[in-house]
């Protein structure tokens, strides 16, 4: 993997739960989309936001679907070691890198919320409902190993169910205990006819003194080419969920 989150993990946290993702959305619509799939894959699992979510609202819903079973993957440890203390045995967390995934073929459903893979608004297409692809593997080659690592990791029948984000942008907001996060967005050198893009992750102090800062480099396929290497590896676009949070692929 070429990106990780090592710099940013004291603060991922408070990044994340200030307004940056609707971890409660995220996990509804997670829950409505996959009640009768028990074993779950969740794909850069980072601290275990999204399954602590999904746990809790099968504990707020006995008469609902039971809470499903979840493995956890990520290639930071020290993300994964704040996901083993947030939700303790009721879920597995594994450190994996997704180019060398070594899982046994068991899972009913596998998604990412930003993880590996997300959908974002393609801004170069006047198509409303254009999207991007957009991954943390720069090269297609390392794409196609990691999406059929995952489609080795699904039973037949299984479904690979990617998170749909906002634009990213240039902002900023502020945290707890005083701190400020900022991002910046610029594109970034690559083959010709790649795309690719770097995302800045700041925390800064008001004084602007930089606290901790993480440079992410991205790689992002415009819908056609994105649809066409989802189903080289064995992925069939299949729907949308009615709150546009997330594509679902059927495997193949």
């Amino acid at each position: 993997m070429v990106n990780s989150y090592t710099e940013l993990s004291s603060h991922y946290d408070q990044i994340m739960t200030s307004g940056y993702y609707d971890y409660g959305a995220y996990a509804r619509t997670l829950r409505a989309l996959l009640p009768d799939r028990p074993r779950l894959l969740e794909l850069g699992t980072g601290t275990g936001l999204v399954v602590e979510r999904i746990l809790e609202l099968a504990d707020a819903d006995p008469e609902g679907p039971p809470a499903p079973d979840i493995t956890g993957i990520d290639h930071t440890e020290s993300m994964l070691a704040q996901a083993r203390t947030r939700v303790g045995e009721r879920a597995r967390f594994v450190r994996q890198d997704i180019l060398h995934m070594d899982l046994p073929s068991a899972f009913d459903a596998a998604f990412s919320v930003g993880g590996i893979w997300y959908h974002t608004p393609d801004p170069g297409d006047a198509d409303e409902g254009a999207f991007l692809l957009c991954s943390h593997l720069l090269d297609d080659e390392d794409n196609i190993k990691a999406l059929r690592n995952v489609h080795a990791s699904l039973k037949p029948g299984g479904v690979l169910v990617l998170a749909e984000q906002a634009a990213h942008r240039d902002h900023e907001r502020d945290l707890p205990g005083g701190l400020v996060y900022a991002q910046t967005i610029q594109r970034a050198d690559g083959p010709a006819g790649e795309d690719r893009f770097d995302k800045d992750y700041y925390v800064r102090r008001p004084d602007g003194h930089v606290v901790a800062h993480q440079r992410s480099t991205y790689r992002a396929y415009a819908r056609e080419q994105g649809i066409a290497l989802l189903k080289e590896c064995g992925f069939q676009a299949e729907c949308v969920s009615d709150d546009g949070l997330f594509r679902l692929y059927a495997r193949l």
